[in-house]
C-alpha cells in the first residue's frame, strides 16, 4: 500500500545519531556524508556551539526523544556500556513505545544486546556496510524532500529514455512541450486526482503504448491505499485537463476457476496535448515523464516524489548536483 511520508519540516533534524565514543571515526563519516547531501543530522561535532552552556541531560533527553525523525542507533559493546549512551538509548525508546512507526534504525558494529532493544527490529550490519553505504541507506530511507514545483528547462534524461536523437533539436523541443503539458495538467489536480492519474503511469502496464496505458482497478487501488470508489470519482474529474480514463473489461481473462473480483475491470489511460500537432505519442511521453521523474526511488518514495510535482529529475543538471558518495570510498 502507498503512504504518504511524514513531512520532513515536522521536526528539527532527519535523523539523530546516538553512538559510543569508540565508533566515532565510522559515525562521524556517516554524518559528514549526510550533511553533505542537505540532511539535518544530530551529530555532536556538528553542536559544539549549541551544547555549550546546556543541560546535557534534559537537552539529549528532548533530541532523541522528540527532535528527529529516526534515530540511528550504533550498536556496539561500548555503546551497551556507556552512561549517555543509555541515556541516548532510553530516550530513543521511549519515543518508540509511543508512535506505531519505526523510529529506532540499529546499525550494528557486533551482536552486543541492547536493553529494550528486541531482536525482531530489523537493523543493518555495518561489518559489510562503509559509512558511505550506509549513508545512502539512509537517504533511501528518509524518501524525497519537500520541494517547490517546477519543470526544468532541460529535461535531457526524459529525451535519453525516449531515444530522442541528440542532434534531433526539433524533436526534443516537441517532446518537451508534450512533457511540460502533462506537468501543467497535474499541477490543476488535486492531491487525490494526481495519485490516481499518475499510479496508473507508475504501475500500469506499457504494452499498448503509444496510444494509452491500462492496469487493473483493484490492483491500482492496492497500490495507492485509495477505495475502488474514490478512484473512479477522482479519474472522472481529470477530463477537462486532457486525460482520458475509461474502464473495460480486464485485458487478461481469468483461467477457468480462478478467483477474481466480480467488480475488477481495466483502468485505460490517455493523454493528449492540444496545443501540439501530430502528438499521436502523447500518452507515451506523459508515461516516460513519470517514469523517469521516479528513477531512482522506490516504488512508493518514487510516486510522491511526482505526485508533488518534483519533476527536477527529468535533468541530468540536477542528477549531478546531488552530492551522492562514492561508494568504492
Amino acid at each position: 500500500m502507498y503512504n504518504r511520508p511524514m513531512n520532513r519540516k515536522s521536526f528539527e533534524f532527519d535523523v539523530a545519531l546516538s553512538f559510543a565514543g569508540e565508533d566515532r571515526a565510522y559515525v562521524s563519516e556517516v554524518a559528514a556524508a549526510l550533511r553533505e547531501n542537505g540532511i539535518s543530522v544530530f551529530y555532536d561535532e556538528f553542536e559544539t556551539v549549541g551544547l555549550w552552556g546546556r543541560d546535557l541531560y534534559s537537552h539529549l533527553d528532548s533530541v532523541y526523544r522528540t527532535a528527529a525523525r529516526y534515530c540511528i542507533m550504533f550498536v556496539s559493546d561500548s555503546y551497551a556500556t556507556k552512561v549517555w549512551t543509555n541515556h541516548e538509548r532510553r530516550s530513543a525508546q521511549a519515543r518508540a513505545l509511543t508512535e506505531n512507526r519505526e523510529y529506532v534504525l540499529p546499525a550494528r558494529f557486533d551482536d552486543t544486546e541492547i536493553e529494550g532493544l528486541l531482536s525482531t527490529i530489523g537493523y543493518v550490519d555495518l561489518k559489510v556496510l562503509s559509512p558511505v553505504e550506509l549513508a545512502v541507506m539512509v537517504l533511501e530511507k528518509l524518501g524525497p524532500r519537500e520541494v517547490e514545483e517546477g519543470f526544468p528547462s532541460n529535461p535531457d534524461v526524459l529525451w535519453n529514455n525516449l531515444e530522442v536523437d541528440d542532434g534531433d533539436a526539433d524533436e526534443q523541443k516537441r517532446v518537451a512541450k508534450v512533457s511540460e503539458a502533462f506537468f501543467r495538467a497535474l499541477s490543476r489536480m488535486n492531491y487525490h486526482e494526481r495519485l490516481a492519474v499518475c499510479g496508473i503511469l507508475a504501475f500500469g502496464c506499457s504494452a499498448e503504448l503509444p496510444e494509452q496505458v491500462h492496469i487493473s482497478l483493484d490492483l491500482l487501488s492496492r497500490m495507492i491505499g485509495r477505495s475502488t470508489d474514490n478512484i473512479l470519482n477522482d479519474l472522472a474529474a481529470v477530463r477537462a485537463l486532457n486525460v482520458k480514463v475509461a474502464t473495460r473489461e480486464l485485458l487478461h481473462e481469468p483461467e477457468p476457476g480462478d478467483l477474481i473480483l466480480e467488480d475488477d475491470r481495466d483502468l485505460v489511460l490517455s493523454f493528449w496535448a492540444h496545443s501540439e500537432e501530430d502528438q499521436d505519442d502523447s500518452t507515451e511521453i506523459a508515461y516516460a515523464t513519470v517514469q523517469s521523474a521516479a528513477q531512482h526511488y522506490c516504488e512508493d518514495h518514487g510516486l510522491e516524489v511526482v505526485v508533488r510535482l518534483d519533476f527536477r529529475r527529468l535533468s541530468s543538471d540536477f542528477q549531478s548536483s546531488l552530492i551522492l558518495p562514492d561508494l568504492e570510498h
